[in-house]
C-alpha cells in the first residue's frame, strides 16, 4: 500500500509542476508554432512517411500559421512514442485503439477524431472462419482445434476474435498452439488449404479477397455470424472504434478544434485520404469498449504485475539506502497523515455534494414544467417528474435513447418533423437560445400535446457547447379556450346579424326588385317593334349594374362578418369599414327615420386592425345608438360618426 501510495503522490508532483511549467509558458508565449503528428507505422516508417504526407500537406495549406512535422513511429517502438507524449515532443498522434487507451489512460490523451477505413467504415470487429467442408460450425467445435490469427497484439487478427471465443468458455483455446501467420490473407489461405481448422481475420478481407477474384465466400463457414445494421461486412464478433487521432494534454483546444474541423471538411475518399489508407474522419467514437477488451484478456496497461517481485525490489530498496529509507518512512507518514486528512475531507466534500444534488433534483422535481436535457447526439441526458406526469415517458424510455424520435417525431398536422429542423438541435449547434410558443409533443399513449418550451445550450466550465436543456409547458386547454373563445366571437356576430336579418332583407329586397323591375322593362322594350334610342337602353342597364353592386356589397359585408375564420392583422384604412358598416346598417336607419351624419377624415393613416372586429364593433355601437334613439322625437334622431388622427392614435366617434 505504501509504495502505490508514494507512486501516487509523485504522480501528483509531477502533474503539479507540469502544470505550472505549462501556465509559464502559456503566459511567456513560449508555446511554439510547430505541430508535430505521430503516426504509428506498422508497414515500416518510410512507407508511412510517404502515405501520410499528403494528409499532413493539406493540413499546411488549410492552417498556414502552423508549421506541420510528420513522424512515423513503428509498433516495436510504441514505448519511444508513449515518452515522446511524456515529454511533449508531439502534440497529436495518429494511432490504434489499445494505444489511444493507453495513452488516454496514462497521459490523459482525448480522442479528437476517428477514423473512417478505405471501406467507409469507421469500426471493425473479427471474423471467425473454418472451412466449409469441416463440420465446425460454432464455437462449441473449436475447442481442440488449431487456430490461426495475424499477431499476438493485432486486434481484428486476433484479440477481438480470442475475447470472444473466451467469452463462451476459457479452456477452448490452446495459446501454445495457435499459429500467428503475419498477413491476413495467410490466414484465410490456411483455412482453405486447411493447414489450420480455424482462423480469426479482420472484418473487411474477405470481402477484398473475393474483390480481387482470390476466394470465394461458399468456401467458408462463418462461425457465429452477426448482422448489425449499417454494417455490410462478414462479422462474428461486437464492434470497436478505428484508429483515432488523439490529442496531447498540453495542446490548447482552439489549436485541436483546428485540426479537427479542417480534417472533418476533407472530401471523402479524397487523395490525401486514399494515400493514408483511410476514406475519411469522423467524431471521435467511444474507445471504452477497447478499455473493456485489455482488461478482459489482461494485456496493455492491465497486465498483472508480480507481487513477489514488487516486494523484493522494495526489501533491496532498504536495505542499500537506510537513509534515504529513513526519510522515507518519514515521507510516508506525513503522506498518510496527509491521506487521511484529504479522505476526511473528500468525505465531507461528498456529502456537501450529494446534499447539493438532492436538491437540485428536488428543485426539478418540484417545478409543474416538464425538462430535460439533450447531449451532443441528440439522446436524452435527465427528466423531472412532471415531464413523466405530463407525458407519461419515465426514465427508462428516456434516457440514453433520442428524444426526438420518441417525442417530437411528428407535427400537429401529421407531417414528419425532422431532426434537422428540430429547435432542440439547432440550440446545441448554434448555442443560440430558441423559444418556440406551439409546437406538439407525443405522449407515451400515443396522443400529442400542445406546448410551449424554451431550448437552452449546456455549457461546460471551458464553455464548450455539451448539450441543450429544454423546459416546457402543456398549452392543450389554452389552445383549446382559445378556439371556444372565437367560437364564442362568432356565435356573437350571428346573433347580431339574426337580430337584423329583417332589416337587411329589406334593404336587399330594394336593389332586387329594381333589378327585376329594369330587366322587364328592357326585355318589353327589345321585343317591342318600335325603335329604340340606344341611349335608352344603357340608362337601364347602367341602373341594373348599380342595384346590383350596392346588393353585391351588402351579401359580401355580411358573409364577412359571419364568417368562421378571423381575418389576419393588415394596415388598413378605418374609413372603408365605417362605410361597409353603415351599408349593413341602412335599412334600420330608415326604418327609424334616423339622419347619418358623416364626418371622415381623408387624412387618415392606415391603422394595423383585424378589419372583422372593428366592423363588428362599429356595428355594435351603432346598433345601440339607434335602438336608444327610437323613443325620442324624429327631428332629434341623428346619428353622428366622425374619424380623426393625432400623432399617436386613429379615433372613431360615434354619438347619438
Amino acid at each position: 500500500m505504501s509504495k502505490v501510495l508514494q507512486k501516487y503522490y509523485y504522480k501528483q508532483l509531477s502533474a503539479y509542476i507540469a502544470a505550472a511549467v505549462c501556465m509559464f509558458l502559456l503566459s511567456s508565449g513560449a508555446i511554439a508554432k510547430d505541430i508535430s503528428i505521430a503516426v504509428l507505422a506498422p508497414y515500416g516508417e518510410s512507407y508511412t512517411q510517404k502515405a501520410w504526407q499528403p494528409t499532413i500537406d493539406y493540413l499546411q495549406i488549410q492552417i498556414p500559421e502552423h508549421q506541420f512535422k510528420l513522424l512515423a513511429i513503428e509498433p516495436s517502438n510504441v514505448d519511444r512514442l508513449k515518452q515522446m507524449v511524456v515529454d511533449n515532443q508531439i502534440d497529436f498522434a495518429i494511432i490504434q485503439p489499445v494505444t489511444m487507451t493507453e495513452l488516454q489512460l496514462k497521459h490523459e490523451a482525448i480522442a479528437v477524431l476517428s477514423m473512417s477505413g478505405i471501406s467507409k467504415m469507421a469500426k471493425f470487429g473479427s471474423v471467425i472462419i473454418s472451412n466449409a467442408d469441416s463440420n465446425i460450425t460454432s464455437v462449441e467445435h473449436i475447442k481442440d482445434r488449431i487456430v490461426a490469427g495475424a499477431t499476438p497484439t493485432g486486434l481484428g487478427g486476433w484479440l477481438i476474435g480470442y475475447n470472444e471465443i473466451n467469452n463462451h468458455s476459457r479452456d477452448i483455446i490452446d495459446l501454445e498452439s495457435v499459429k500467428f501467420l503475419g498477413v491476413q490473407d495467410n490466414i484465410v489461405n490456411a483455412v482453405l488449404d486447411r493447414s489450420v481448422d480455424v482462423g480469426i481475420v479482420r472484418t473487411g478481407t474477405l470481402e477484398r479477397m473475393v474483390d480481387e477474384k482470390k476466394i470465394r465466400i461458399s468456401d467458408f463457414n462463418i462461425i457465429q455470424k452477426k448482422e448489425v445494421v449499417n454494417f455490410p461486412q462478414l462479422l462474428s464478433t461486437a464492434l470497436y472504434p478505428e484508429w483515432a487521432l488523439a490529442k496531447v494534454k498540453h495542446i490548447p483546444t482552439s489549436v485541436a478544434k483546428k485540426i479537427t474541423s479542417s480534417l472533418l471538411n476533407m472530401k471523402p475518399g479524397s487523395k490525401e485520404a486514399v494515400s493514408g489508407n483511410y476514406w475519411e474522419w469522423v467524431p471521435p467514437l467511444d474507445y471504452h469498449p477497447i478499455r473493456r477488451l485489455m482488461m478482459d484478456l489482461n494485456i496493455g496497461e492491465y497486465m498483472d504485475m508480480d507481487d513477489d517481485d514488487a516486494i523484493y525490489h522494495f526489501k533491496i530498496f532498504i536495505q542499500n539506502n537506510v537513509a534515504s529509507s529513513l526519510a522515507l518512512i518519514i515521507l510516508l507518514t506525513t503522506l498518510f497523515g496527509l491521506f487521511y486528512w484529504i479522505v476526511k475531507l473528500n468525505n465531507k466534500l461528498k456529502k456537501a455534494n450529494f446534499s447539493i444534488s438532492q436538491e437540485n433534483e428536488t428543485i426539478l422535481n418540484s417545478v409543474s414544467e416538464g425538462i430535460y436535457g439533450v447531449d451532443l447526439d441528440g439522446n436524452c441526458s435527465y427528466i423531472n417528474k412532471s415531464l413523466t406526469n405530463i407525458l407519461g415517458w419515465d426514465e427508462s424510455d428516456m434516457i440514453g435513447k433520442h428524444q426526438h424520435e420518441i417525442m417530437h417525431h411528428t407535427h400537429a398536422d401529421g407531417t414528419p418533423h425532422l431532426s434537422k429542423d428540430c429547435p432542440v438541435y439547432a440550440t446545441f449547434q448554434d448555442g443560440v437560445q430558441k423559444f418556440i410558443d406551439e409546437d406538439m409533443f407525443w405522449k407515451k399513449d400515443g396522443g400529442g400535446i400542445y406546448v410551449e418550451y424554451s431550448a437552452n445550450p449546456i455549457k461546460n466550465k471551458t464553455e464548450e457547447i455539451i448539450g441543450s436543456v429544454v423546459v416546457f409547458r402543456d398549452i392543450t386547454k389554452e389552445k383549446h379556450s382559445e378556439k371556444y373563445m372565437q367560437e364564442l366571437e362568432r356565435s356573437s356576430r350571428l346573433n347580431v346579424m339574426g337580430e337584423m336579418v329583417t332589416e337587411i332583407a329589406h334593404e336587399l329586397n330594394q336593389p332586387l326588385t329594381a333589378i327585376a323591375t329594369n330587366s322587364f322593362s328592357i326585355s318589353k322594350m327589345i321585343k317591342s317593334s318600335k325603335k329604340q334610342n340606344n341611349d335608352q337602353y344603357l340608362d337601364i342597364l347602367n341602373s341594373i349594374s348599380k342595384q346590383a353592386e350596392y346588393a353585391g356589397n351588402i351579401i359580401r359585408n355580411l358573409r364577412k362578418i359571419s364568417q368562421k375564420d378571423q381575418d389576419k392583422y393588415s394596415r388598413l384604412d378605418v374609413n372603408k369599414n365605417i362605410k361597409n358598416s353603415i351599408l349593413l346598417l341602412e335599412s334600420l336607419l330608415k326604418k327609424h327615420r334616423i339622419k347619418l351624419n358623416l364626418d371622415l377624415s381623408s387624412k387618415l393613416p392606415g391603422v394595423k386592425i383585424q378589419s372583422v372586429q372593428i366592423d363588428q364593433v362599429i356595428i355594435n355601437l351603432c346598433k345601440n345608438a339607434i335602438e336608444s334613439m327610437v323613443n325620442t322625437k324624429p327631428n332629434d334622431r341623428i346619428l353622428h360618426i366622425k374619424s380623426e388622427a393625432d400623432e399617436e392614435f386613429v379615433s372613431v366617434k360615434i354619438t347619438d
